[in-house]
């Protein structure tokens, strides 16, 4: 990528870090990990993570919903950094937790082949929503 983490000052920004080991993202993964309920220690890999994420699923329909929670993270992680970078528009951590939230709620909505869930039940306890 080049240049330096956005949020990071100093540091240089490159997809690990960015998506794993900045200090925004590290804050979004562990808000993330406490929200699905999983104990998972950060890699340096970021498609290793992806493969932990799985694993940590204890059935194939949240395997499914922790892929979806997984792309969600990517793509807000990545949406704040553009913001910032573009914009001048900074989120804070939990913003962007609770974006991956609503983004990964619609997106299961329209892609999983799970009952419907209400949003606050998504909220509260998407392992519920999964394995419906």
């Amino acid at each position: 990528m080049g240049g330096n983490c956005v949020w990071c000052e100093g540091l240089p920004e490159s997809s690990s870090h960015l998506f794993l080991h900045c200090k925004v993202a590290h804050l979004v993964w562990y808000e993330i990990f406490k929200w699905l309920g999983v104990v998972i220690v950060m890699s340096f890999n970021l498609f290793h993570l992806y493969d932990c994420l799985c694993d940590a699923a204890s059935s194939k329909k949240s395997r499914n919903g922790f892929r979806l929670v997984w792309h969600s993270v990517i793509w807000s992680i990545w949406k704040a950094r553009n913001n910032k970078v573009f914009n001048g528009i900074v989120m804070d951590p939990l913003e962007i937790v609770d974006e991956v939230k609503v983004i990964s709620w619609k997106w299961s909505v329209d892609r999983l082949k799970i009952s419907p869930c209400l949003f606050y039940e998504w909220t509260w306890e998407p392992g519920i929503c999964f394995n419906r």
